[in-house]
């Protein structure tokens, strides 16, 4: 989505509109059909970056706007989905989105001077995944997941943006598509996408953050686009050659982007789940998966956690306080014994030495307020996050009103509700709130219920969302 250094002007764009309310800071990034520029709000004093239609007064133009607008409010509440605060039409018939500013700006550009580590792949990887599941929950095929459409918010956190061409399930219209991480169904079908070439996206996404450059690309060096589509249609995922990656990641990705769609995952959750299971396996903890009505944790990742936490409290009895040093060498020889039953990876427990505790963590590392970690940073253990307490619901008139409590109110504390259908299977569109308190439509039902969600401002959720309902 911002694809020029922040602050500065290409040449190419548009002036920036006046806009009421807002202040001109600067341009974040220009394209064949918007712009994206960054502005200071009044009264809230925060910057936000404001896409705007190159297009003057043109109907197509303000349709592909009001689609990727609705679709982002449907999903804005997710702590890895891009926030979207309004839209509107500038004086001069332009069209605009306003989102939060996400000053680290995107995997595009850290990717030009970085590589990551599988273990902060994995990480990114199931919060995005998170995020796509959501989007297909609702009924969205995003069909332009890229390095590019990854942004970093202020907290360092990855969020999923730019659902310019995307669209419903239902939708099967060719919208166009980014050649280097497209799969090959969608080059065949010029532009259509679903959630299977979503999840391939999205892997290949991940794949860049090892190798620096798209699959393809990587593997073959194609010189023409013509090249890259051709590797793309006929030939196997190319390896990473990167010994540090260990090679049950590397197949989980392989997976991913299987040439034939139904020998993929056969959604995002379960793509996260394998993710989740990789880091369980190489690094001894997981990333939460943050799905409303999604287990955290699968059931396969918690039997794995017991198994760690089994070989992580045996070497702490055996020898209490030792060296960071011993901690080492008894995590060696620990995973030596238990690698028939464990089926550790090659990297020998490297969370060990910081188990205080002797028993083994399930954590979400983060991506962390840096960019660049310094080496050999461990990754911090956050508390989870408490469920709303004191839940009231009541019918007033054609309302009904929501309250609750925060049993640990936090600086920047935020409240993720979403209305739960009368089968108490289907979930309405979520919002996002900083009261607790809400008022929602009654309509005809006997029984209204929500389900809320404490969101903590490094967008960690309650571990346990909250249901109220009331009952005329």
């Amino acid at each position: 989505m911002y694809h020029t250094a922040h602050g500065a002007t290409p040449d190419s764009a548009p002036a920036p509109p006046q806009l009421d309310g807002y202040e001109y800071r600067g341009t974040l990034g220009s394209g064949s059909t918007a712009t994206v520029y960054r502005y200071l709000q009044h009264g809230t004093n925060r910057e936000v970056a404001i896409k705007v239609s190159t297009a003057r007064l043109d109907p197509k133009a303000g349709a592909r706007f009001r689609t990727e607008a609705n679709f982002m409010a449907k999903l804005s509440a997710h702590p890895y989905i891009l926030s979207i605060y309004g839209a509107g039409i500038t004086a001069d018939g332009r069209s605009y989105i306003v989102f939060e500013y996400a000053p680290g700006g995107n995997l595009k550009d850290l990717l030009a001077t970085r590589r990551f580590d599988a273990e902060e792949t994995l990480d990114i990887g199931v919060n995005l995944a998170s995020a796509l599941a959501t989007a297909h929950r609702n009924g969205i095929v995003h069909r332009d997941i890229k390095t590019s459409n990854v942004l970093i918010t202020e907290q360092g956190l990855p969020a999923l943006a730019d659902f310019g061409i995307s669209a419903s399930v239902y939708d099967k219209r060719s919208t166009g598509f980014s050649l280097p991480w497209a799969p090959p169904e969608v080059l065949a079908s010029n532009g259509s996408g679903t959630d299977a070439s979503d999840i391939y996206s999205l892997a290949a996404t991940l794949y860049a953050m090892l190798a620096g450059r798209s699959p393809f690309e990587h593997g073959y060096r194609p010189r023409t686009m013509q090249e890259l589509g051709a590797h793309i249609m006929n030939d196997p995922v190319p390896p990473l050659n990167r010994p540090d990656v260990p090679a049950q990641v590397e197949r989980v990705l392989a997976k991913a982007m299987s040439h034939n769609p139904e020998d993929r995952y056969y959604s995002a959750v379960e793509f996260a789940r394998a993710m989740q299971q990789a880091q369980i396996d190489c690094y001894g903890h997981a990333t939460p998966l943050t799905v409303e009505g999604v287990d955290r944790f699968g059931k396969a990742v918690l039997q794995r956690r017991g198994a760690h936490t089994a070989t992580t409290a045996t070497a702490d009895t055996a020898k209490r306080g030792p060296s960071r040093g011993a901690w080492i060498a008894i995590g060696a020889a620990v995973a030596a014994v238990a690698a028939g039953v464990a089926l550790f990876c090659t990297l020998v427990l490297p969370n060990l030495d910081h188990v205080d505790s002797g028993e083994a963590q399930v954590v979400n590392p983060g991506f962390g307020s840096q960019v660049t970690p310094s080496a050999g940073a461990q990754p911090s253990v956050g508390a989870a996050v408490p469920s709303p307490t004191d839940e009231v619901g009541r019918y007033s008139g054609d309302s009904v009103i929501f309250t609750w409590k925060n049993p640990d109110p936090q600086p920047g504390d935020r409240y993720a509700w979403v209305i739960v259908d009368d089968d108490a299977e289907g979930l309405t569109n979520s919002a996002l709130t900083t009261d607790q308190r809400v008022v929602v439509k009654a309509g005809d039902r006997t029984q209204t219920c929500i389900r809320v969600s404490i969101v903590r401002k490094d967008r960690q959720m309650s571990t346990n969302p909250a249901t109220i309902c009331a009952a005329r």
